[in-house]
């Protein structure tokens, strides 16, 4: 090893595959001062480890992976101290860069000086802003003046990656390990406190800061953050640290932390914050902190303006959907009509759609309301103007709405996922509790319905709709556990997220016990495919069912009959029962009549999202039910148990023969799919979904 090479870099890593590379790659000018590299893979599962061996490699760069699971990165780098054998260490996080030569530059400073620390210029990167350089200044001799300054924020912040630390500074000094917030700040401090400090001008590292990021650290539990870091800087005092800079510091991250939760309508938490400022002399009485307080006072009296009723009361619910949700067909109308007969349970419900009806006609017990009428066509529209996917919404019907709002007075307001994204607004100021109904994450529908499915692709004004409407509702409901976690990435946990799944469309209509299997004489299998067949992912899938799946499967099977059935049939759509054993019904009226007649269903669908009705409904009949993953995403069904999965189309041919040549087994595939959709997708579980969806868990009712 290199005489001279005395640094040991700390690298903690969480899934950082596809930044590792180019932080590895940084620190390459500096290979001869380098003693080892320590990357600390804290529980990492897309392959960051792997990644970073081959780059060490390929780089001639010492590297040694700590592989463990510490769940943070203060736990991540005090692993990396204890390992560390260089005389100096220098912290670099996995998705930085160290600006070539700074670690020589570091070093330099140090030489001869006798201080343990040396502080480099850092550029700040932030999405959509200039690149910022932040450059040291202000320390001097006096390490009690430079921590308290530093705790004061009189000093610029010192980024992981901006300085080079000696060993013996470090000694028995370690990051906070149970705080994700203000960790290094405590470290550095208390560095600070015990050695001197040189700086450098020179930039000698480009890091990037995630706005979003540092907003779900401050939001998220906010009081149980503020109470972890205060007890961390409360530790400092043993270090000598003044305890007025301490005082400081914690009344300064609690006007932080409400800073946020102001921005996030969490006036509550906001409030609670605040009295920590107050308490500070200093900064309790400065304009800031006054402005916070006024803020925080008119954010709650708006939020109080039609407050909810007493809970022993009905709760009223207006649901609005674009297209009328009664009588329902298409998956969108049978989500919105369950979820409103769901909420009738617990008090009125009205069902107004922005687009007439087809026809006349009304379920028991809701109210229906149109916003239209035929004249709206020629008046203008809401909002300055629409992306791909809004929809069209005139300006009388939003008047007509306000004032359906007033006659009908609801507690809850539901809208109907983001086409409808432009009278959320609107609605905001008008009702206690605004909630919008995502029945897909729309983003990530786009890109699944883009060739490629390439992200990069996609307008990022869906991504910005869904964004700015977490900031306007109280909540918002998703179909499923994989809708949620893609919604909360999007939304950086800034709303209440409920899952709402769709459940079995018209099961009060459907006998509870599971049907006798159908006969043979009209062939066998007969299988059957029921969606819109106007939506291009199910005409997708229609054609790979009649071109590629049924012939294989009438290999083996030559009676084998394939049935597709859906409204508005696209031309595509109707040009497949030219294909031997392919038969089309479209716009059924009893699509029942058909799953009583199926041995069972074939859902090749490779693009969508939400959860799927038409699955959930065929296994109400007891029709076996084979997928593809996708297709059955966010439903929580087993394989094997519930139904069969395949991604190919061969895949899926070869299970449909082998479950058509196993009696016993498709009798208990029938029997398990029915008993199971029963149980999680049945009334009683959209009504229990529902009732905590519109927060009335807490009433009893």
């Amino acid at each position: 090893m290199n005489g001279s090479a005395v640094i040991s870099v700390v690298i903690p890593a969480r899934n950082a595959a596809a930044t590792i590379e180019t932080a590895l790659g940084s620190l390459l000018s500096d290979k001869p001062l380098i003693r080892e590299i320590l990357l600390i893979d804290d529980g990492s599962d897309d392959g960051t480890a792997d990644i970073a061996l081959q780059t060490a490699r390929h780089l001639g760069l010492p590297m040694d992976v700590v592989s463990t699971r510490l769940g943070s990165a203060g736990a991540a780098r005090n692993a990396g101290i204890s390992r560390a054998r260089g005389d100096f260490i220098f912290f670099l996080d996995a998705d930085d860069a160290a600006i070539p030569g700074s670690l020589s530059a570091l070093r330099s400073a140090l030489a001869g000086s006798g201080a343990g620390l040396a502080i480099g210029a850092s550029i700040r990167r932030t999405k959509g802003r200039p690149d910022k350089v932040k450059t040291p200044h202000g320390y001097g001799p006096d390490r009690r003046l430079n921590t308290s300054r530093y705790l004061r924020n009189e000093l610029w912040p010192i980024a992981m990656g901006s300085a080079l630390v000696a060993n013996w500074a470090t000694a028995g000094i370690r990051f906070p390990e149970t705080i994700g917030l203000d960790e290094d700040t405590c470290y550095w401090a208390a560095v600070l406190a015990r050695t001197d400090a040189v700086t450098i001008d020179t930039p000698v590292l480009l890091y990037h800061h995630d706005e979003d990021r540092m907003a779900r650290r401050f939001i998220t539990a906010p009081r149980k953050t503020f109470l972890v870091i205060a007890r961390e800087l409360n530790g400092l005092a043993a270090a000598g640290i003044e305890r007025e800079a301490l005082q400081w510091r914690k009344a300064w991250i609690a006007q932080r932390i409400a800073r946020q939760l102001i921005k996030h309508r969490m006036f509550a938490d906001a409030a609670g914050m605040m009295r920590a400022v107050k308490a500070h002399k200093e900064l309790g009485r400065r304009w800031k902190a006054l402005q916070y307080r006024a803020r925080i006072g008119i954010g709650q009296l708006a939020k109080s303006r039609p407050s909810l009723p007493d809970p022993a009361a009905p709760r009223r619910t207006l649901i609005i959907s674009v297209d009328p949700a009664y009588p329902p067909v298409s998956g969108a109308d049978l989500r919105t009509f369950g979820n409103a007969a769901a909420a009738a349970e617990f008090g009125p419900v009205c069902l107004a759609s922005v687009r007439p009806p087809a026809g006349p006609g009304r379920p028991h017990g809701i109210r229906m309301a149109c916003l239209t009428t035929g004249s709206d066509k020629r008046s203008r529209s809401l909002g300055w103007g629409r992306i791909k996917g809004e929809v069209r919404i005139p300006r009388p019907a939003l008047a007509r709405l306000e004032a359906l709002v007033r006659a009908f007075r609801p507690d809850t307001i539901v809208v109907e996922s983001i086409p409808l994204f432009k009278l959320l607004r609107p609605l905001r100021p008008l009702t206690g509790q605004l909630i919008l109904d995502m029945q897909n994450v729309e983003s990530d529908l786009a890109v699944q319905m883009l060739p490629g499915n390439d992200p990069l692709a996609i307008s990022p004004d869906i991504r910005r709709l869904e964004r700015k409407a977490a900031e306007i509702a109280d909540r918002i409901w998703v179909c499923s556990r994989t809708d949620r976690e893609r919604f909360k990435t999007i939304a950086a946990n800034t709303v209440r997220v409920d899952i709402v799944p769709n459940g079995i469309p018209r099961a009060e209509a459907l006998p509870r016990t599971l049907p006798a299997p159908p006969g043979l004489s009209d062939g066998f299998p007969v299988i059957l495919f029921v969606g819109h067949l106007g939506y291009g992912p199910n005409v997708d899938a229609a054609e790979r069912l009649a071109g590629a799946i049924l012939p294989r499967i009438r290999h083996a099977l030559p009676r084998a009959r394939l049935i597709l059935a859906g409204r508005s049939p696209n031309a595509a759509a109707r040009a497949l029962p030219t294909r031997d054993g392919v038969t089309l019904v479209a716009d059924p009226h009893d699509v029942g009549l058909l799953l009583s007649a199926a041995h069972l269903c074939i859902v090749p669908l490779r693009m969508g999202g939400g959860t799927r009705v038409k699955i959930l409904e065929a296994m109400a009949y007891g029709v076996p039910m084979i997928a593809t993953p996708l297709a059955a995403e966010g439903l929580d069904l087993t394989d094997g148990q519930d139904l069969l999965l395949s991604d190919t189309d061969e895949g899926l041919a070869e299970l449909a023969i082998e479950l058509c040549s196993d009696p016993d087994r498709m009798a208990g595939l029938r029997a398990c799919a029915h008993d199971t959709v029963w149980s999680r997708f049945g009334p009683q579980a959209i009504r229990d979904a529902v009732r905590h969806g519109l927060g009335l868990d807490a009433t009893g009712r």
